[in-house]
């Protein structure tokens, strides 16, 4: 029986390493957001793979800093795949836990969460590389007070802007 199972998960799946950075600034706002996002994950088949971002996520803003550790699982959906382009969703969610600094003092822990779905395309520029984009999202975004006050809020709907833009790399086994 074990055999089994282990040949069913190893016959078609690979894992893969990788990750996305980010760096904004906003100058009119004077708002600076910095992110590293690590992430691995676990293809099961040409359609579905599962896997994680667990990483650091910054922001500053007029004196405000938060600065978070993040952990964001997701089951992804690849729908459409012709030569080395493949269009995808991810569906999953996050949680981020840290602090939020005002001129040097600390909040109380600071808490994020989202649940939604983030659609994404992927080039594949050899058997073991990637190039990932994610573009958008769709669901929910909250935060506790400590991170509302760090520029966290409640948000929730269809968002397809500049902000949410992500590209990454992946390396696959």
């Amino acid at each position: 029986m074990h055999f089994l199972l282990l040949w069913l998960f190893s016959a078609s799946a690979q894992l893969y390493v990788g990750g996305s950075l980010k760096a904004w600034r906003d100058g009119t706002d004077h708002v600076t957001t910095a992110a590293i996002l690590p992430e691995i994950g676990y293809t099961y088949s040409d359609q579905w793979a599962f896997g994680t971002v667990i990483g650091w996520d910054h922001t500053h803003e007029t004196g405000i800093t938060t600065n978070l550790f993040k952990i964001e699982p997701y089951a992804r959906l690849t729908y459409f795949k012709s030569g080395i382009v493949g269009l995808f969703v991810d569906g999953g969610f996050g949680l981020g836990f840290g602090k939020t600094k005002f001129g040097g003092e600390s909040s109380d822990t600071a808490t994020t969460w989202n649940i939604g779905f983030q659609p994404g395309v992927s080039l594949a520029v050899s058997e073991h590389c990637s190039f990932v984009a994610h573009f958008g999202f769709l669901g929910y975004k909250g935060a506790n007070d400590a991170a509302k006050e760090g520029g966290h809020p409640d948000e929730w709907g269809l968002n397809f802007s500049g902000n949410d833009l992500k590209i990454g790399f992946y390396y696959n086994f």
